[in-house]
């Protein structure tokens, strides 16, 4: 996993995980061809290299990871779609949008990644929690998408009629809480489900990333 001297940027993925919001920015960009794409079929995999990731790529042993020649590697997955955005100088938002740019980058990365990883947790894993929690963590996750129905009035995507990447950050979220329980968790926002997502969902960008990941 050390640096073998290409000058390709290496992405290390697992399939219908974070990376998929790094995976559909690049093809939404066009450039697969500038990246080397390391997919983790399984935990077995992974876990049966994870001692030399760790010295050579990450040392938190987490996915995805950005390896730039040169440069380094960058951890997480939202900061991921910003370096490769400013690096490219694509999918930026209008001037007038970059607070919200930034703001749903890390609002995507931080407060509904925990969400939809509550809530995978609870309905996928079936692990126990306690009513209270569950009670809170609904009314947080409603909250969210009552404010993005209320962002997103008279908008196309998050910063205005234009798809940024905050639109792959966010929108992987999205990606998740359709799956996770049937979709359960979005019929309480149509809006959001049926207008928004509905729109990511068309993206050939979008599709091209799930048929792969």
């Amino acid at each position: 996993m050390a640096d073998t001297g290409s000058s390709k940027m290496k992405l290390y993925y697992f399939p219908q995980y974070r990376s998929v919001r790094n995976i559909w920015l690049i093809k939404e960009m066009g450039v697969e061809d500038d990246f080397e794409f390391i997919r983790y079929d399984s935990l077995q995999e992974y876990n049966a290299t994870v001692e030399a990731y760790r010295r050579d790529v990450n040392p938190h042993g987490t996915i995805p990871s950005l390896v730039v020649p040169g440069e380094g590697t960058v951890l997480e997955s939202g900061a991921i779609n910003m370096y490769l955005a400013d690096r490219y100088k694509k999918l930026l938002p209008d001037p007038k949008y970059l607070k919200d740019y930034y703001d749903f980058i890390i609002y995507g990365n931080a407060t509904l990644d925990e969400l939809i990883g509550f809530f995978f947790e609870l309905l996928m894993l079936k692990t126990p929690f306690s009513d209270e929690k569950v009670k809170k963590m609904t009314e947080k996750f409603d909250t969210c998408m009552d404010y993005l129905a209320k962002k997103l009035e008279n908008r196309e995507f998050l910063c205005g009629d234009k798809f940024t990447a905050a639109d792959t950050v966010l929108g992987f979220d999205l990606y998740c809480a359709a799956l996770i329980n049937d979709g359960k968790l979005l019929e309480k926002h149509p809006k959001i489900r049926d207008g928004y997502y509905a729109r990511l969902q068309k993206r050939p960008a979008f599709q091209a990333t799930i048929a792969m990941t």
